[in-house]
């Protein structure tokens, strides 16, 4: 089914209840605008397109959308163990697309910057896990805040393999995120840590699905977001676990942080289960800064600004401190951490 095809999502369906289509398309709903490729930069040189994206049946809108708008794409094949496969996506002028593929079919730690200042960037990532693999995926969104970002990824994890998966957003000013992973065979397992900072008036969207369609499989999903000034932070989560998964484990928690009157935060975790023999947990909490740990740092020689920096940066901070990837880690630890500072 074409683009064209397909009905315009309303806010009653869950996907769209908070950030509508046409407020993320980049110009009219009907049509399908001409984008130029994103930068792609890989081990500081540029690389072009090297395949073509095949033709899919999926009938969402925005991934028909991205496809019909650009069909080429960049596809890595990791097939040789990597300390660290380091990809740059810099967007410049009008309205930018970027699609990149990962085949992972060893050990490896993948790690994405998204830079630069546009009008619109569209970006879908896909990912395939092969059996027998640990991938660590960090990924930062520091683009202009003046740029919007619609987002699509789709992950599908093998027998015996393990997506550890971290992201810092902190960029655009107006953002859709619709992150998918499917866990695909016995022992797969997915740890997706996510932390969003919500300042100015930006609006991040993140609307994350994971479906567990084979036994003894395993999920975490974290997501800490910190909202100030008249930002607003959106975390809408899916949790499906098929018939005949018995042994399969699941849970997810959302944890807002509002920091003035203004800022608005959403959380709401959903869970569709469908065997009997398996665990499965979802939490949302938002609170204000505590008082008592402002006084405390005041009474320790920081200002009440600085005491609720240092507190906005531990709360972001806590989502990566586990990661299991050194390198992820510090890649996420470290910009988080001068990102505070320069604030």
């Amino acid at each position: 089914m074409s683009y064209s095809e397909i009905p315009i999502p309303n806010r009653s369906q869950h996907l769209w209840k908070y950030t509508p289509w046409n407020k993320i398309h980049p110009t009219k709903v009907d049509n399908i605008p001409t984008v130029q490729n994103a930068t792609i930069i890989l081990d500081g040189q540029i690389i072009s397109p090297n395949s073509i994206r095949d033709a899919d049946t999926n009938l969402e809108i925005s991934r028909t959308f991205l496809k019909e708008t650009n069909n080429t794409m960049h596809s890595f094949v990791i097939s040789e163990n990597n300390n660290c496969l380091a990809i740059v996506i810099d967007c410049s002028n009008g309205m930018n697309l970027s699609h990149l593929h990962f085949d992972v079919g060893v050990n490896s730690n993948i790690q994405i910057s998204i830079v630069g200042e546009c009008e619109w960037l569209g970006l879908h990532i896909t990912g395939n896990l092969d059996s027998n693999v640990n991938c660590s995926f960090a990924m930062i969104n520091q683009i202009s805040k003046t740029t919007t970002l619609l987002r699509c990824e789709d992950w599908n994890i093998a027998r015996d393999s393990s997506l550890e998966y971290g992201e810092l957003s902190i960029g655009g000013g107006r953002v859709k995120s619709d992150v998918r992973t499917y866990l695909n065979q016995a022992n797969a397992s997915l740890k997706q840590n996510v932390a969003v900072m919500a300042d100015g008036q930006r609006h991040d969207d993140h609307h994350i699905e994971i479906y567990h369609k084979s036994g003894h499989t395993y999920s975490s999903l974290n997501v800490n977001s910190a909202c100030t000034d008249s930002g607003h932070a959106i975390g809408t989560g899916l949790l499906v676990i098929e018939e005949n998964c018995d042994g399969s484990d699941a849970g997810q928690v959302f944890k807002n942080l509002l920091l003035s009157q203004k800022a608005k935060a959403e959380s709401i975790p959903e869970l569709e289960v469908l065997s009997d023999d398996v665990s499965a947990a979802h939490g949302a909490a938002s609170s204000s800064v505590n008082e008592e740990q402002i006084h405390y740092m005041m009474s320790r020689g920081f200002d009440r600004e600085d005491a609720k920096s240092l507190i906005v940066e531990g709360f972001l901070i806590s989502n990566f401190a586990k990661m299991s990837n050194e390198n992820s880690r510090n890649f996420l630890l470290n910009h988080l951490k001068a990102e505070e500072s320069d604030n």
